[in-house]
């Protein structure tokens, strides 16, 4: 890992971009490349554009080369992606000599995120008291720590034992377990102190920007998604019962990536535009059975050509956490939690459009419900192959692998020389053959 320059050059052209359909008062008046250095940050439109080049490099780490997808349904062979390396992941062929696959094996733009959004922190706990409001601060704060929590979170689930970027223990070595640790500690502050919807530069509550930047929704819902991955099924479902409440029901947001053009990098800005990403006909039948509503509400369906396409109602944001996935959460977290009738409960009220009858599940057939409609609401969102992970599931669904293969360590992707080079991490047993 290269530690990220903090006087970094950013493309201020795609930061006016990327949030460009949502606020035009996140834009600078000279577009052109600049060098920003730390005197930069003097008033709150620049801390601004600072939090939203951490943003940047999140989308970079997830979007480049469609590796979001690479991370999750490609890997399964369930979305198929038109680029020359998807038959590489399909078969797990991970160290393959693809420069595309290398870029997608790189964990680079994660770690620029999390320094950015360390860089951020600094700045604004030291922005002078006339330069913030309360708001700002506790907005800016509440996002770069969520994004620095969502990139460990990925790091930690794709490559298992990673390495810190934090001051106190830079380059040091991190198992899976203590990296979403520290995950969880970062979405608990975010959460506290973001908003439930964010403000315009009218101050009005804006759904647009609510829905490409954290509030406090999605923060709980990445944190409940680290606990779930603990095994602290008690800790999520307390983050998330509350969002039940009545009087919550029309604060609860999406939260996606803003697409848009990336002067430094090939990024897609129509990521799962229906010619690069499809499914089968045959693999949609499997998933989705004839009479399940969702099969028309979510895919556009060719019988000609057999396949579909996933329809996207706005394009200009890159869908990862739906309110569809709190009810998921909620029916694990009380299923986890022994309470197999309020478990059901929620997956019923998720599940509104399957086929099947799940009032009759018991504990042993619960588990495969819940992957199953795991699969369905959120396909595209590039977290089917983290569920088989968490549900011990991976040698089941990719039977390249054997149970051995699992535990060896294949359902991580392999880490690269240049990621070994200088520190203490080794390849895991599988890879390393």
């Amino acid at each position: 890992m290269k530690k990220t320059n903090f006087s970094k050059i950013v493309s201020l052209a795609f930061l006016v971009l990327v949030l460009a359909s949502c606020d035009n008062y996140l834009t600078f008046d000279d577009p052109d490349d600049k060098t920003v250095p730390g005197e930069y940050y003097t008033s709150a439109e620049e801390i601004e554009q600072g939090i939203i080049g951490a943003y940047v490099d999140l989308r970079r780490a997830l979007v480049t080369n469609h590796a979001w997808l690479m991370y999750g349904e490609a890997r399964t062979g369930e979305l198929t992606v038109d680029v020359d390396f998807y038959d590489d992941v399909v078969s797990q062929d991970l160290k393959a000599d693809n420069y595309d696959l290398q870029q997608v094996t790189d964990w680079g733009y994660f770690y620029d995120a999390i320094n950015d959004a360390n860089e951020m922190l600094e700045v604004v706990e030291n922005a002078d008291s006339d330069i913030l409001s309360t708001y700002q601060y506790k907005l800016f704060k509440g996002e770069a720590l969520a994004v620095k929590s969502m990139s460990y979170f990925y790091l930690a689930r794709i490559w298992g034992n990673i390495l810190s970027a934090e001051s106190a223990s830079f380059g040091s070595a991190l198992s899976e377990t203590e990296a979403v640790e520290l995950a969880v500690g970062f979405a608990s502050a975010a959460q506290d102190l973001l908003p439930w919807k964010l403000l315009n530069s009218d101050g009005i509550e804006s759904t647009a920007l609510t829905a490409v930047r954290f509030s406090k929704t999605s923060a709980i819902t990445l944190l409940a998604q680290e606990d779930l991955w603990l095994g602290n099924s008690d800790e999520a479902y307390t983050a998330l019962i509350a969002t039940t409440a009545e009087e919550l029901s029309d604060s609860l947001s999406t939260f996606g990536l803003s697409t848009g053009n990336d002067r430094r990098t090939d990024v897609d800005e129509d990521p799962l535009d229906g010619s690069m990403v499809w499914i089968s006909l045959t693999e949609l039948n499997q998933i989705y059975p004839e009479g399940d509503s969702r099969r028309d509400n979510m895919f556009s369906i060719s019988e000609d050509d057999e396949l579909a396409t996933l329809k996207v109602s706005d394009e200009s944001v890159l869908p990862l956490f739906s309110t569809a996935n709190i009810q998921l959460m909620l029916a694990e977290a009380a299923w986890k939690n022994n309470d197999l009738v309020e478990a059901i409960s929620f997956l019923q009220a998720a599940a509104d459009g399957a086929t099947e009858d799940y009032s009759g599940l018991d504990e042993d057939s619960f588990a495969d419900a819940l992957l199953l409609e795991r699969q369905r609401l959120l396909m595209g969102t590039g977290q089917r192959f983290f569920d088989l992970i968490r549900f011990g599931k991976v040698a089941d669904v990719v039977t390249v692998f054997t149970t051995q293969d699992v535990a060896n360590g294949a359902a991580y992707w392999p880490l690269s020389q240049e990621t070994m080079s200088g520190n203490s991490l080794n390849q895991n047993i599988y890879w390393s053959n």
